[in-house]
């Protein structure tokens, strides 16, 4: 990729060929043309910035049973950044129950030029890796793609300006969580590590400029709203992105499928915003009108965040006189489940309504579109209501299963309509969502990223942060520590009993030692 950018003339001078002449005109283009490259050069190298992106994976170009957001979040941004010519690395925090438990705590490969490390969440917050890819590396700014690798960004970042992404209200996520479990509890963790976030980042990207307006609430709650700030843009809006991509040959999930069938595919976790009930509840009614009509799932609980919504919704597969149309295959490769887009007739995605839906977007939706697959939708978020205002998204009521059902069976009698949108869903998810147009903002403040007008007063936060951190991972003695520290460790840790007999040992070493 070309480093030389397009633009005006950097030297502020129009250079003219031509011949010399008695009034030195050749020796002027000859001045003027070494100006303008070397002007041009220091111009070119100063937008280029060297990166550490801080992220989650599996990304999207790994072939595993799980795929989540946060991982095409994390390459959303740091391909666009590569393409743009900077010097990218990538430091991502494996999710947990995803890899197979054999694997080595610490990975390096190289994907399209970039250097990516996939780590294990222990090594990723605690393990020391961070920290010294921080040093080693010396970046110019850090960039946190989603909440986690954003909260551990603003506590290993010390002084470098930091980008931190809230992929979805952090605050509204905690309280959808709170309501499965019926457990306030939760709430704590997530607002501990919100505020970490919200007092410490420089600039801040939301998947909403819903949650933007919610962020900057929460930035003049935590006192970052002063007279110093006055005017400074905190937070962009960052939506879900899509990258062009090959799919794999359409495949039937059921061999006792084919295309007289009617199949509504669910792609992904059952998270806590899904609204169980009602999809089961419209779909089984749907079910009643048409015998042609099957559901598809690729995906199932999320291990370690929520696994009561998808055992809800599967008690009630059970118990349906139609369970042998619910095709529940849980979580499969990745290319298996992209493989279903192309014999699925609509993809759907059914929400309850409540903050963590409106302020936040739906990848599973777009990704649908880019393989030209048409959703049935709540619309309760922005993506939602973009698309069903460019007529992309065939909408139904929340929470109102004879509704979903009748939308369904709409369809099903009428597919034309599906594939009057079904062609012209992609080009429209290419022109407006493309990782290079999503992230325009990030891309414009990596070229010469600076620190917040406040950061004076944040400095002292981060660098307790920093401190505090290195204090876990690093063993506070080691064999090659002096006799007194050993001392003074044990003595403090174990007592006087314990210490002396230790002693005894460490001095007798250190006597044969001589």
């Amino acid at each position: 990729m070309s480093r030389v950018s397009k633009g005006a003339d950097p030297s502020g001078m129009a250079l003219r060929g031509g011949s010399a002449d008695r009034h030195g005109a050749r020796p002027v283009f000859l001045y003027s043309s070494f100006v303008y490259h070397v002007l041009k050069f220091k111009c070119v190298e100063a937008s280029l910035s060297k990166i550490l992106v801080l992220g989650h994976a599996p990304l999207p170009w790994e072939d595993l049973a799980k795929s989540y957001g946060p991982g095409t979040r994390t390459w959303q941004f740091a391909l666009p950044l590569l393409q743009d010519g900077h010097d990218v690395t990538v430091l991502a925090s494996r999710i947990p129950f995803v890899y197979p438990e054999n694997i080595e705590p610490v990975e390096k490969c190289e994907e399209q030029g970039c250097t990516v490390y996939r780590v294990t969440q222990p090594e990723f917050e605690v393990g020391g890796i961070t920290d010294r890819l921080m040093t080693d590396l010396d970046p110019d700014c850090v960039v946190a793609a989603t909440a986690y690798p954003s909260y551990v960004g603003a506590t290993y970042a010390g002084e470098r300006p930091l980008w931190a992404d809230v992929f979805g209200s952090y605050l509204a996520e905690a309280q959808a969580k709170a309501a499965v479990y019926s457990d306030d509890s939760f709430i704590d963790h997530f607002q501990r590590v919100n505020n970490h976030i919200i007092s410490m980042a420089d600039r801040f990207s939301t998947v909403s400029e819903r949650q933007a307006c919610e962020l900057v609430g929460q930035l003049g709650v935590n006192g970052r709203l002063n007279s110093g700030t006055l005017g400074y843009d905190f937070a962009r809006s960052i939506p879900c992105g899509v990258v062009d991509r090959e799919f794999p040959s359409p495949a039937y999930p059921d061999e006792r499928l084919g295309p007289l069938d009617f199949i509504v595919l669910w792609s992904g976790g059952f998270n806590t915003w899904t609204d169980v009930r009602t999809l089961f509840e419209g779909l089984e009614f749907a079910m009643s009108e048409r015998e042609n009509i099957h559901f598809v799932s690729t995906g199932a609980e999320i291990e370690g965040h929520n696994d009561r919504t998808y055992r809800d919704f599967e008690r009630m597969v059970a118990s349906s006189r139609f369970r042998e149309r619910f095709h529940l295959l849980g979580w499969v490769k990745r290319s298996e489940a992209l493989s279903f887009y192309g014999t699925a007739s609509v993809g759907i995605n059914i929400d309850a309504m409540h903050y963590e839906v409106m302020f936040g977007s739906r990848n599973r939706i777009l990704e649908w579109a880019l393989a030209g697959l048409p959703a049935v939708s709540t619309d309760l978020c922005e993506l939602t209501s973009e698309l069903f205002s460019e007529g992309l998204l065939f909408a139904v009521p929340v929470a109102d299963p004879p509704a979903l059902a009748g939308r369904l069976l709409e369809l099903e009698r009428s597919r034309d309509k599906l594939i009057g949108v079904s062609r012209r869903l992609k080009s429209h998810v290419l022109e407006r969502y493309s990782f290079e147009r999503t992230t325009v903002p990030l891309r414009e403040w990596v070229r010469r990223p600076t620190r917040a007008p406040d950061f004076a007063d944040r400095v002292g936060l981060r660098n307790e942060a920093l401190v505090a951190a290195r204090r876990v991972f690093t063993p506070p003695i080691t064999p090659d520590s002096p006799i007194r520290e050993k001392l003074v460790f044990y003595l403090k840790n174990e007592g006087v009993a314990s210490t002396l007999r230790r002693s005894a040992g460490l001095l007798g070493r250190r006597g044969a030692g001589r």
